[in-house]
């Protein structure tokens, strides 16, 4: 910095001069002055003076967050670069003084809560609490302006213009914790707009740490915020966040993040998520079905749920987690909640970084990223990552080879153009691929159900009561196919801003293709079955004359491709009236969703059927048995060449248009948003006509391929209807102090309605009535406060909530009695109510430790008059008015049904399935220096998740365990070595389970599959930047 040669008039040489901190001052372009010559200066003036240029973001009054940015003497000649420092937008604290060399000095915690300055016009002033109206104008600055102390006069009601000529030197007034200096070469003033041409940020991808301490920026009201100051609860992670507690997976952030659950199966599909025990239980295949939370991946709404886990290779900048509804401005899928991840973005200057990493069970990944500008107004981001990992799931039917392991790799590109600083491009994308084995899974057998009613063919019980415990050893079938997953996404995103309004639009193409395959026997050896050598005299019963054990895989195929459109008009954050008006527009086209099964036929002749036999003691040589309605029409050469008895084809239009209205009174701010949305859905159903399930009638789907026309002959009712609904949010919110901050909300949230296509309607199939559901509604008042407490040393935040949750949708079995196969349909169960509250709090004990923690309590029920009718073959004994609850189910009551009056059993009192009722984590960090540049970083996490109802009369539950982690680092700014662990004591636990029907079983039996958790996983990782 001393050594930097300036030219002109203002960069003389001279001692460095120290003096009092002065205040914050606000640049309106074109405005600035050069103390120099004390005459007015802009971008082609001679003479010098002290500058800063930022991105287009940084300017005027649409910067509120902090960014990199530039310091040095600008000429006639152009820019003398001296030092770079961070500075909070285009707020900068001077010290007023008036040797040739001056220090700025930038404290940075949380953005300004009032409005800000503007030229030649009256603008409020803050000062911890107190306000005044002042002027910046065009004009001299006196030779001796009186400086705004920031530690002085609190009110500021006198000296709101504190200069002669009416010049506001500095003002607007706002303490922060830490510092950073520049000596610069001329007395210090700060001038976003003399610079002519715009500059990228250093890092714009939003980081989720921002300035000296820890500042959290988050963008869930569509606008950049402080999540200390934003009316909702947010968990947002950066980068560097995921990288100290070692997430690289969903499975690694549901067991670090309490309150949010996230539950897949086979290959890491069907991904659900859960934000606060709000359990959508819908686990229905069917992407038609909107979410419960909604993914979004840089503003982009993701469709398939089935290619979302790739968190290991993408460029992944920030995460972040709003909890309660966010219809109002997220729209699709935001019942509960949104996830949104942002990828890094270009910078301004060359830069990268690369991560490689060495682990347990032959874990390797590397991953990295480079940015840098082209030319002065473009910049470029390239990324990638790779993954191989053979999995950590023991399998007895094949011990070389362990399960769930995976192959994916991903590459993310960005380019951004900035020709002025009003306007901002950015075109970014991303390819994956994933390929991942059979999960580790085991099935409860059946001699272990121990209530419910007595089913008449086997003698046994058909509910299992108590907790399901996973297997450290599974028997899963060898070689099978993996589940092969691609996703692509293109976004166009356009920013352009001028005079306190920015324009925005954001377009959005997304492809996806899902090959998922699952043991559906769950055995390696099989299942056992008799052989009938009487063709289709074997229906309904047949005599056998031998056994043979047959494996069976399922198979899902799913095509998505998606279009989407947003464009809103905006205020900046620096007004006291904010507001946004906007309009969306989705287009989501599955045109391609199925569920198949391989039979293995080998050893089978062609008039050879399958009967079932007892499946709990050996069975006999030779008998009769019931035709197996499963395995039969799936009879295939090969396990990889599943058949399908149908497929659908469906597709959501949505249009919207939104808005969101805030005003500030002084330390309190009132908000409202609304949107009104309309959904078009329509879908269709194309089968085979197979109606006695026999061998060699279903079709293969190859690949991901829609079928030629007539492969699928009997092509269904086109189901079509249009769900509208206006889903708004208040708020209220009220800074206390700077750093109290309370809130109330009350929102809502819906989730559209849709239609059941997985099995058409016909006497094998679903019921006419059952076909369309309706849509769910919730509304969540909440109450929180977030406080930074004994000179911020402590990080407190807290909230109840309730939430009154109406026509709850769920997953359950069609009420067709002679339906073959049956898969699971959506539909409307009654209402929830939901009470719970979550802390968060941080405690700083010294300079290098910190310890902390948080904590979510969440109990939904079913209300009086919720019910599941699927439930009555196990759960209810007798008919009508005579009907009893089986042993261990929940209580009868009778209902009317558009098949008649039924005895169904009550759900009141019943948790959703999957509602996690109390989860909490405690951490710590170690932050010592060792020497002057390198650190030692140490964290270790405890977390601890409560047990979920695997079923909706809630008589089984899974899930329940405390895990341990940590990592230990050495690290420097430009190298680290770490050492992690995740479940360090190797906690065997379930992290998934769900009933379905098994060949070689009566469908009165919904048997569990049962998903062992993650166990040890320990690696060592190396990383470097430049």
């Amino acid at each position: 910095m001393e050594g930097a040669a300036a030219t002109g008039s203002g960069c003389g040489a001279g001692e460095p001069t120290t003096g009092s901190i002065g205040s914050y001052f606000r640049i309106t372009p074109p405005f600035c002055i050069s103390v120099a010559n004390r005459s007015r200066y802009s971008a082609s003036s001679s003479g010098s003076l002290a500058a800063v240029s930022m991105d287009s973001r940084a300017t005027a009054a649409n910067a509120v967050h902090p960014r990199r940015v530039r310091v040095g003497c600008a000429d006639a000649m152009g820019f003398s670069m001296l030092s770079s420092i961070s500075i909070h937008a285009a707020w900068g604290k001077v010290a007023a003084l008036t040797d040739r060399r001056a220090v700025i000095r930038t404290q940075m915690r949380r953005k300004p809560r009032k409005t800000c300055l503007c030229q030649g016009c009256g603008n409020r002033i803050s000062h911890m609490g107190g306000t005044g109206t002042g002027t910046v104008t065009r004009g001299a600055v006196p030779e001796d302006p009186v400086p705004i102390s920031s530690r002085a006069n609190p009110g500021l009601r006198d000296a709101a213009t504190a200069s002669a000529g009416g010049a506001i030197r500095e003002g607007y007034i706002m303490k922060y914790r830490g510092s950073i200096r520049a000596k610069v070469s001329a007395l210090a003033l700060i001038a976003a707009a003399a610079m002519p041409q715009a500059a990228f940020a250093q890092d714009a991808s939003g980081p989720a740490k921002g300035g000296v301490e820890d500042e959290i920026v988050v963008t869930a009201r569509l606008r950049e915020e402080n999540v200390q100051t934003v009316p909702i609860a947010i968990t947002a992670l950066s980068a560097q966040d995921l990288n100290e507690r070692n997430i690289s997976s969903l499975n690694d952030l549901t067991n670090a993040t309490p309150g949010v659950a996230i539950t897949t199966i086979s290959g890491g599909t069907l991904t659900n998520i859960y934000i606060r025990g709000q359990a959508p239980a819908n686990t229905t295949n069917d992407l038609n079905v909107e979410a419960n939370v909604g993914v979004f991946i840089d503003d982009i709404y993701q469709t398939s749920r089935n290619t979302i886990d790739i968190l290991s290779v993408l460029d992944v900048g920030q995460i972040e987690i709003a909890k309660g509804p966010q219809s109002a401005l997220f729209g699709r899928s935001t019942f509960a909640g949104a996830m949104s991840i942002s990828t890094r973005r270009p910078s301004n200057k060359l830069e990268g970084n690369v991560q490689a990493t060495v682990g347990v069970n032959e874990d390797y990944r590397v991953r990295g990223s480079i940015s840098a500008p082209l030319t002065d107004t473009l910049a470029v981001r390239l990324g990638g990552g790779y993954v191989t990992y053979d999995g950590f799931g023991k399998n007895s039917g094949d011990p070389q080879d362990n399960l769930s392991g995976t192959k994916k790799y991903a590459v993310t590109g960005a380019l951004e153009f900035r020709p002025t600083t009003e306007l901002t491009a950015r075109l970014s994308g991303f390819a994956s691929h994933s390929a991942t084995e059979l999960s580790a899974v085991s099935a409860l057998p059946l001699a272990s159900f121990n209530c419910g009613s007595v089913n008449a063919a086997t003698g046994l019980r058909t509910v299992y009561c108590g907790e399901l415990k996973a297997k450290d050893v599974s028997s899963i079938t060898a070689n099978a196919p993996d589940t092969v997953a691609n996703a692509r996404q293109v976004s166009l995103n356009l920013n352009w801003r001028r005079s306190g309004v920015a324009v925005t639009s954001i377009t959005g193409f997304t492809q996806a293709e899902n090959r998922a395959y699952n043991d559906y026997d769950v055995t390696a050896g099989g299942t056992v079955f008799g052989v009938c050598t009487l063709g289709a005299a074997c229906s309904p019963v047949g005599a056998y004359t031998r056994l043979q054990n047959v494996n069976l895989l399922s198979s899902n195929r799913e095509r998505v491709r998606t279009f989407s459109q947003e464009v809103r008009l905006q205020s900046d954050n620096s007004s006291p009236f904010q507001w946004i008006f906007g309009g969306s527009f989705f287009n989501s086209r599955i045109p391609l969703a199925g569920l198949g099964i391989a039979s293995d036929r080998t050893g089978l002749a062609a008039n050879e059927r399958l009967v079932q036999v007892s499946q709990t003691t050996p069975p006999a040589a030779t008998g009769v048995g019931a035709y197996d309605f499963t395995a039969n029409p799936f009879l295939s050469s090969s396990l990889s060449n599943s058949l399908y008895a149908n497929y659908s084809a469906a597709s959501t239009r949505t249009m919207s248009i939104f808005a969101s209205m805030g005003y500030r009174l002084g330390d309190l701010r009132f908000g409202a948003e609304g949107r009104y949305n309309i959904d078009r859905k329509r879908a269709q159903v194309f089968s085979v006509s197979n109606p006695l399930s026999v061998p060699g009638i279903n079709a293969p789907i190859s690949g991901t391929t829609v079928p030629a026309p007539g492969t699928f002959p009997v092509a269904g009712p086109l189901f079509a209807r249009t769900f509208n609904s206006f889903t708004p949010r208040f708020t209220i919110d009220y800074q206390a102090t700077r750093d109290i901050f309370f809130y109330t909300t009350a929102a809502k949230g819906v989730r559209s309605g849709g239609f059941n296509t997985a099995n058409p309607v016909g006497p094998t199939g679903i019921l006419a009535d059952e076909v369309a559901y309706q849509e769910e509604k919730n509304w969540t008042y909440e109450a929180g406060v977030k406080s930074e407490l004994f000179n911020r040393a402590l990080l407190l935040n807290a909230s109840v909530y309730h939430v009154d949750w109406t026509n709850a949708q769920v997953s359950a079995f069609t009420l067709n009695p002679t339906a073959v196969n049956p898969t699971r349909i959506v539909r409307n169960a009654g209402n929830l109510k939901l009470t719970g509250f979550e802390v968060q709090s941080e405690l700083r004990l010294a300079e290098y430790f910190k310890l902390g923690g948080s904590l979510v309590y969440s109990n939904p029920k079913f209300q009086a008059g919720a019910y599941d009718a699927s439930l009555a073959v196990q759960c209810v004994i007798g008919t009508g008015a005579a009907a009893v609850a089986a042993p261990g189910c929940p209580p009868v009551i009778l209902v009317t049904t558009p098949s008649g009056t039924r005895a169904v059993n009550s759900l009141e009192g019943k948790r959703p399935t999957r509602s996690v009722k109390l989860s909490w984590n405690l951490y710590g960090t170690v932050n010592v220096p060792l020497g002057a540049d390198w650190k030692l970083f140490a964290r270790a996490d405890v977390s601890h998740t409560g047990a979920s109802p695997s079923n909706l009369p809630n008589t089984a539950f899974f899930g329940e365990r405390t895990l341990t982690s940590g990592r230990i680092a050495v690290e420097n700014d430009r190298y680290s070595v770490a050492l992690w662990a995740n479940n360090i004591f190797d906690v065997l636990y379930v992290a998934n389970a769900i009933g379905q029907p098994r060949a070689g079983v009566p469908f009165a039996f919904s048997v569990p599959e049962i998903y062992r958790g993650e166990g040890r996983r320990v690696g060592l990782t190396v990383g470097a930047k430049f």
